[in-house]
This record gives C-alpha cells, sequence and structure tokens, in this order.
C-alpha cells in the first residue's frame, strides 16, 4: 500500500536517529547487559543490509532476555513495518511506551501513522494530539501531524456519515482464484476487458519475476450473466507485462501499457477478421523514455487520451496526463490536468466516462481515508475540472481503492479489490450513489453511405450541444461507414455527419426529458453528393412558437450551411419553409416564407451575396407525414435546402 511505504520513509527517517543516539557518547543504552547491546548493535548492522529476518530474530532475543530493553523494541517496530507487519510494529511501539512514555516522543508521531494506516484513526488523532504536546522541535514534523489530524477528523466523519454502498462479485466467469482487476466496459455493457495475473515461465520474460500480466475478455450473455474469461487473441498477450487498458466506446481499439523496466502505451485495432492488429507504441509526444506512462483512458469520441506518468513537469509522484488527436491522425504533446486534479503525491488510474465530462480516479494526495481514494471531478460550462470530491466511506477505506469504471448510463460501477484476500484481487460491482454518477449516456449506431451507390463513405460526425454550440464528440467512421457516438442525457444534441463532396445530413435528439438506454438509436445515413435538384432537411434550425425569430440553438446548424456555401462558391440554393396543417393556409404559408428568409438573412449577414439565394415558403402543402400525430406534425414543421 501507498500508505505502508510512506510510513517506511518517515519511520526511517525518524527511527534511525535511535542507533545514532545509542552509539553516541560511551554508548550508554537504557540496558547495561553488554552481550545484549553487542547482539542489539548487530541486529542494526542486519536492519542497515534490509536483512529484515535475521534483524528481527536477533532483536526478539534481545527483548527477551532484556524486557526492559527500549531502543531493541524500537528498532523492532522497525523491522516490522519493512516486512509489512504493521500490527506487530504498532505492538513493540506500545510496549517501549510503556516503559517510559517520554523516552522518544516522536514514536508517537509515528504510531500516528501506524493507526492511521490500519484504519484505526480515533487512535491515530489521539497519538498525533500527544506527539504536538511534546514540542517536537522540528517545524515539518509539527505541521506534518496537524495535517494527519485533519486527515484523521476527515476519516471519523465519513465513517459517521457512510454512503450507499453494496459491492457484489461479478461471477466466476471472470474471477477466479487468480488476481483480476482493471476492469474496461465497452459502451453496451456486453464486453468486458480486463488484466488477469498468472504465473510465468521463469525463463521468459522479465527474468527474476514469477508473475506476468494479461489482457482477458469476457462476454456477458442474454441472462446478464458474464461469460467465462478468455486470454485476449494474439499479439496481445506476450510473455510481459499486459493490463491496464482503456477500450474505445465501440470495442474496436484498445490502449494497454506494456512493462519492460518502464511502462508504455500502446494500441491495437480489431481487423475484420476478429484478431487484433500488431500493438503499436504510441509516439514519442505520448511516451517517454526514461519515465514511465500507464493506465490510459480514451474518451468516447477517440479524440483525448488520459494517462498516467512520472514525466517531468509534473506536481507530484505520478500525475494525470491528456494528449489530444489533431486533425492530421496525430497525438499532440501531453498537457498535465493541472492542480485541481493532481497533488504533490500520487494519481492513478483515470477514468474519463461516455458522457466526455466526468473524470473518475485514485488520489493519495487529496483528502481522504489513507492509501489511495477515489475521487470524481467534472468539466464544467468553461472546461474547468471542478473541485473533486472524495466517493466517501466505505468505497474509499484506509486501503488503496483504484481503478473504478461506470456503465455507459452511469449507475453501476466496476472496480477490484482483494476485500476478500483469500480469494485475491476480484472484480465488483456496485450501484453508485446518485451525487456522484455521471451524466447517463446512451449511444448512436449507424452506418454512412452515398445515396446513390450505397457504397460506404468515410464520414465526419460531430455531436454538437446546441444550446452551448459546442462539440461534444467528434469521430471518423470506419472505412466501412460504420460508427457509434455516445449520446449524454438531460440536453439538446445535433448530430451532423458531412463528408468532402457531399450535402451533410444532420440529426436531433432532445433528451431533456427523455431516455432510453436499453433501446439505443440505429442511423443508416445516406449521404448526398453536391449535385443540382439534391435536398436536405435541416433538422436543428428552430424558431420560438408561432414565429420566424431563429433560436440560437439553430447557429451550429446554420454554420454547417455556411460552411458549405463558402466552399462552393458556385452553388446556388433554394431556401424552403414547410408546416404542419395547424391554422389557415394563408397563416401558414405566410410563416413558412418568414422563416425561410430568416435562414437566408442569417447567410446574408455572414457574407453570402444575395444572389445565391433564394428562398420561399410552401406552408403546409408538402407534408412528409401525416398530420394526425404530434411525431407526424413535428416532421412536417421543417426547413429544407434545395441546390439550384
Amino acid at each position: 500500500m501507498q500508505a505502508t511505504r510512506y510510513i517506511i520513509v518517515i519511520l526511517t527517517l525518524v527511527l534511525c536517529q535511535l542507533s545514532v543516539n545509542a552509539q553516541s557518547v560511551k554508548k550508554k543504552y537504557t540496558i547495561s547487559n553488554k552481550r545484549v547491546i553487542e547482539q542489539y548493535e548487530k541486529a542494526l548492522s542486519s536492519f542497515d543490509r534490509y536483512d529484515y529476518i535475521t534483524a528481527k530474530k536477533l532483536l526478539v532475543e534481545c527483548v527477551q532476555k532484556e524486557p526492559k530493553f527500549i531502543e531493541a523494541y524500537l528498532v523492532l517496530s522497525q523491522v516490522y513495518m519493512g516486512m509489512g507487519e504493521l500490527n506487530l510494529a504498532i505492538e513493540s511501539i506500545l510496549k517501549a511506551q510503556s516503559i517510559d512514555k517520554d523516552f522518544h516522543p516522536r514514536a508517537y508521531y509515528i504510531l500516528g501513522l501506524l493507526y492511521f494506516s490500519t484504519g484505526e484513526y480515533q487512535k491515530a488523532l489521539n497519538s498525533f494530539e500527544t506527539f504536538l504536546t511534546y514540542k517536537d522541535k522540528r517545524a515539518t514534523m509539527n505541521d506534518s501531524a496537524r495535517k494527519m489530524i485533519e486527515k484523521c477528523q476527515f476519516a471519523l466523519n465519513q465513517i459517521a456519515n457512510p454512503v450507499p454502498f453494496v459491492p457484489k462479485n461479478i461471477g466466476e466467469g471472470v474471477n477466479s482464484d487468480l488476481d483480476e482487476y482493471w476492469p474496461s466496459l465497452s459502451v453496451d455493457e456486453r464486453t468486458l476487458v480486463y488484466t488477469v495475473r498468472l504465473p510465468k515461465n521463469p525463463d521468459k520474460g522479465i527474468k527474476g519475476t514469477k508473475w506476468q500480466e494479461d489482457l482477458y475478455i469476457s462476454y456477458r450473455n442474454e441472462d446478464g450473466q458474464w461469460g467465462r474469461g478468455e486470454p485476449v487473441k494474439s499479439p496481445l498477450n506476450t510473455e510481459f507485462n499486459e493490463g491496464a487498458q482503456a477500450v474505445s466506446s465501440d470495442g474496436k481499439t484498445i490502449y494497454f501499457t506494456i512493462c519492460r523496466g518502464v511502462c508504455n502505451l500502446y494500441q491495437s485495432v480489431l481487423e475484420p477478421d476478429g484478431f487484433w492488429s500488431l500493438p503499436q507504441k504510441l509516439p514519442a509526444a505520448i511516451n517517454s523514455e526514461r519515465y514511465s506512462e500507464k493506465q490510459p483512458s480514451i474518451s468516447p469520441d477517440g479524440k483525448t487520451l488520459y494517462f498516467v506518468s512520472n514525466r517531468p513537469g509534473g506536481l507530484g509522484k505520478f500525475d494525470i496526463w491528456k494528449s489530444e488527436l489533431k486533425p492530421d491522425g496525430t497525438w499532440g504533446n501531453p498537457v498535465n490536468l493541472g492542480d485541481v486534479i493532481n497533488t504533490n503525491e500520487s494519481e492513478q488510474s483515470p477514468f474519463i466516462h461516455f458522457d466526455n465530462k466526468t473524470l473518475y480516479f485514485s488520489s493519495s494526495g487529496h483528502m481522504g481515508m489513507g492509501g489511495h481514494d477515489i475521487f470524481v471531478s467534472r468539466l464544467d460550462s468553461n472546461g474547468a475540472w471542478t473541485k473533486p470530491v472524495n466517493l466517501g466511506y466505505p468505497i474509499n477505506t484506509h486501503r488503496d481503492e483504484d481503478g473504478l469504471i461506470v456503465n455507459a448510463r452511469g449507475n453501476i460501477a466496476y472496480y477490484s479489490t482483494d476485500i476478500k484476500p483469500e480469494n485475491g484481487r476480484d472484480i465488483f460491482t456496485f450501484e453508485l450513489y446518485p451525487e456522484v454518477r455521471p451524466t447517463p449516456t446512451s449511444y448512436v449506431l449507424g452506418t454512412v453511405r452515398n445515396s446513390k451507390t450505397l457504397e460506404p463513405v468515410e464520414a465526419s460526425i460531430k455531436l454538437v450541444d446546441l444550446k452551448l454550440d459546442r462539440v461534444v464528440m467528434d469521430i471518423v467512421s470506419a472505412l466501412k461507414g460504420e460508427f457509434l457516438v455516445c449520446l449524454p442525457v438531460s440536453n439538446r444534441y445535433g448530430l451532423f455527419v458531412s463528408a468532402s463532396g457531399y450535402l451533410f445530413h444532420s440529426e436531433h435528439f432532445d433528451l431533456t426529458e427523455y431516455y432510453s438506454f436499453d433501446k439505443p438509436l440505429k442511423l443508416d445515413v445516406l449521404l448526398q453528393p453536391i449535385e443540382k435538384d439534391e435536398v436536405i432537411t435541416l433538422r436543428n434550425i428552430f424558431f420560438a412558437f408561432d414565429s420566424y425569430e431563429l433560436l440560437p440553438e439553430s447557429r451550429p446548424e446554420l454554420n454547417y450551411l455556411l460552411d458549405i456555401l463558402k466552399r462552393n462558391p458556385e452553388m446556388r440554393i433554394e431556401i424552403s419553409g414547410h408546416t404542419d396543417d395547424t391554422g389557415s393556409a394563408e397563416y401558414n404559408l405566410k410563416l413558412s416564407e418568414q422563416r425561410a428568409k430568416a435562414v437566408a438573412d442569417y447567410l446574408i449577414s455572414q457574407g453570402i451575396d444575395s444572389a445565391r439565394l433564394k428562398w420561399v415558403g410552401y406552408g403546409k402543402s408538402k407534408p412528409v407525414a401525416p398530420n394526425s400525430t404530434p411525431e407526424g406534425r413535428t416532421l412536417n414543421r421543417r426547413t429544407e435546402v434545395k441546390i439550384l
């Protein structure tokens, strides 16, 4: 655990003074037995060589022969720390203090760290407060003790106000007597990729190691049960360590970590034959030579890669960074997420949710329960990260919690834990309480084809927040024209599909009131070549009720039309307005013409020559659906563009 490693460092700095002080003038100790003192000093030499077994044996014999040998108890506590035996380390300090509570005041500070690392927060608080009564000469230790008191109070408050948390093992299809961890989930929740620690051939891979990590995959059946996990197909798994992976929303690209000394990030694409392509190391812009990059998380549009690194320029031991995909398909230089997210300690396991704005991660630097705690932060309307929120107890404990992911609909979290040590690390799920959930997200599955030839088209697909006029997803369809776009709910979105030489296609999704994850939308987009007499419907042009005033949400679509006109200076178009059959024919005809003219006026205001534009109103004379239903009337209220 991170907390354990931290305490080892502190003990080394503080308790090592015992050997210095004890061997000072005339080597005065709390005992006078020369043979035991000689044995004690041999133990110190073994400890300096990190030979904890020998040091422990000698020190235990010392205190058996001299039960009031305070120095031996204190150094023995350090030995136990080195061996990871925290409870025995506590017991040794308590024995020393029972002999003389004032002998080594800094032992109270160490005892506080030990209690904190084992989750005994009230005892830790008492120990730190006792330490401060001695007025230690080192201001840094006093400041550290005060900060630890604050952490103890935070932890006690969290325990007094627990959050809902009922973890459930996801089943023996995935979990075994081996260690399973780092889950990654497809947007449809049917595919789970995870890391497994396996015994290795000692003659292969990293010499001197007994274990290796491989990638496994499991599929959920119709009954909701996870099938038997199998190793991911060649060539991803090797005799080295592969793991800490992230899978793209459509499940066709995997980013993962390979460690051979330092850790670096790799990418592989799922081929049509069902096999993964040969892993490609991500470029030098992302992977450094002397430092580690690991634990990737890819945004749902595939345009931003989050990862952790200890590279120079960070704020702590490991920080979270991001790299953005440039228009030419290369990754940009990494950018540190800044001091709202990163601390002077360690941040780990970033996970950007399918809503593309909610980030979960682990940190040992933010206020927490000890070790690594899981936090959540969100991008605000200005694109800045909000202050991280601790997910609370008992999700977070004194142990290390990390590797959390959340499903697309935002209600179920997945993570790994060794909460039952006899089973090793297993993957669990639990229902995430509402306050820390992301925006629920559905998705659109689609294909893009040429409307004339029906051949697939490689196209740009953008999901735009119409209210903010901001692109929230930006992807490119596959060579076969296939695409998947995540749809966060509680907003109005425009979906724009465009390709060079074609008119754009638009869709409108109003998800402020309606949401269905179980029935994702399937679209077959037929892009129309830019030819005379072709007509497109502008589905994201909105007017005030019973008015021809354009609403701000119309701006993204208007700008798409503007862009086509600028890129094709010879193009002339007709803008036509249409209504449903509510109201008189005369009224609808006038309103439709006014609405068409409003669109033309916007284009003219942006520099388009009025001679290239014609506007006309058809009223209710050209319906495309029956006016007998609300849905039909909505389709009939439309704006169209025809190439003249």
